[in-house]
């Protein structure tokens, strides 16, 4: 049998139905900056998503385009501008940056109130620390929302293998996975590029978070049947009615998964309502619930 999709659009509509209820309690109009230095197509048309979902819930963007040469000095005091500017409740900094820049530096100039996808240090911290109430990144944050939407998918107890380190999805997530509560529980194993036996380890896993970035990594030799397959990946492809997205599972994978979460379609949406919920929160405290 096919697995049974998981998508992502009903627990979108839900979040932005919080998220409108807490913006009529609270009256404000929360203001995102978004950061970005240089951007390909790809990039800049995920910057025009945001800006229309922030259109369409009552909120407002502001993008802040700095060339692909700027300078460390040039990013830094950009962002410090917007940390010091009131009018401004939540800003995301578009990751990758350019080579020659510090990550890590520039995460740190944006301020923890300010933090709405979880690259201060502060709520890296905090997810470690299973400080729920604290900012997760937004994907992280989507997986975990998936997971805790059925009863049949729940981590409780379960051998998780999620395949990719990154600070965005796979360290914090492993976190937010084994931390004691709803939602957590699992036995994670956190595979990465230089991991043996990949394959080994995903077998044995009840539930598979691919987000390593690499198209079709994801085998149907390598799942266990009935597993819980959940993909991050998104790669532009060109499909038979045009520009579309693929994942890092591949699409045979269906065939022996229990759960699946397609490309496009799954963690996707659910990423970007979350990333609403997280503005909303940083500029009206207390209206909403954790995100994890």
């Amino acid at each position: 049998m096919a697995a049974e999709l998981v998508r992502g659009a009903p627990i979108a509509t839900r979040i932005r139905e919080q998220v409108a209820e807490a913006l009529q309690r609270a009256a404000v109009v929360p203001c995102l900056a978004n950061v970005v230095v240089g951007a390909d197509g790809a990039s800049l048309a995920y910057l025009d998503a945001i800006d229309r979902a922030c259109a369409k819930a009552g909120l407002q963007s502001r993008r802040v385009a700095l060339p692909a040469g700027a300078a460390q000095a040039v990013v830094e005091q950009a962002l410090a501008a917007l940390a010091e500017d009131r009018a401004v409740h939540a800003i995301l900094l578009q990751f990758p940056l350019p080579r020659g820049l510090d990550a890590a530096a520039l995460a740190a100039r944006v301020p923890a109130g300010k933090d709405v996808d979880g690259v201060t240090r502060a709520s890296l911290g905090a997810v470690l620390a299973s400080e729920r109430r604290q900012v997760a990144p937004c994907t992280a944050a989507a997986v975990a929302e998936l997971l805790l939407s059925d009863p049949r998918l729940a981590p409780d107890g379960r051998e998780v293998c999620i395949v990719g380190r990154s600070l965005v999805v796979g360290r914090p997530l492993a976190a937010m996975l084994a931390a004691p509560g709803p939602g957590g529980n699992a036995t994670v194993t956190l595979c990465h590029s230089k991991t043996r036996e990949l394959a080994a380890h995903t077998r044995r896993a009840e539930i598979v978070v691919v987000a390593a970035g690499a198209r079709g990594l994801l085998k149907p030799d390598m799942v266990r049947p009935g597993a819980i397959v959940i993909d991050v990946g998104t790669h532009p492809v060109q499909g038979p009615a045009g520009p579309t997205l693929a994942g890092d599972v591949e699409p045979a994978v269906a065939e022996v998964a229990g759960f699946l979460t397609p490309v496009p379609g799954g963690v996707g949406p659910v990423t970007n309502a979350i990333l609403l919920r997280h503005v909303t929160a940083a500029a009206a405290p207390g209206y909403l619930p954790p995100s994890w």
